[in-house]
């Protein structure tokens, strides 16, 4: 297909009013292993096609489109899938899908307690150091 024809193409396809919101939820499914997984047992990452249209997201890493994202960790998982294909050949298998969970929940956990401390109130902790003498 020629420059001019993919011109005509694009100038003749209407885009859904709702494009924002679709392409955001894709790509807050990227931060998921389970759908990651998904795509990699149904051959899409193995689609050129669709690694183009991965390296077409890339444009929610700027500011002005960042800060609607939930899942910050999907902008890492996008880069891993546009640039690393050993990463795109291993999610297929589930061992490895299920370590990227866990790191994931270890990352979430840690930055959890890092952001709001252990869940213990503050007389709790006098009433612990109390005990202990």
């Amino acid at each position: 297909m020629s420059v001019e024809d993919s011109s005509d193409w694009n100038s003749s396809q209407k885009l859904p009013s709702n494009r924002f919101e679709l392409e955001l939820e894709f790509l807050q499914c990227l931060a998921s292993p389970a759908y990651l997984h998904y795509l990699a047992t149904t051959g899409m990452l193995k689609d050129p096609i669709f690694i183009e249209f991965l390296k077409y997201l890339q444009y929610w890493k700027s500011p002005e489109y960042c800060r609607f994202i939930n899942y910050p960790n999907a902008l890492y998982f996008l880069d891993l899938l546009i640039t690393n294909e050993k990463f795109r050949k291993e999610l297929a298998n589930v061992s490895f899908r299920n370590f990227i969970h866990e790191q994931q929940f270890y990352a979430w956990q840690r930055r959890s307690r890092h952001l709001y401390g252990t869940g213990l109130l503050e007389s709790d902790n006098d009433d612990k150091s109390c005990a202990s003498f």
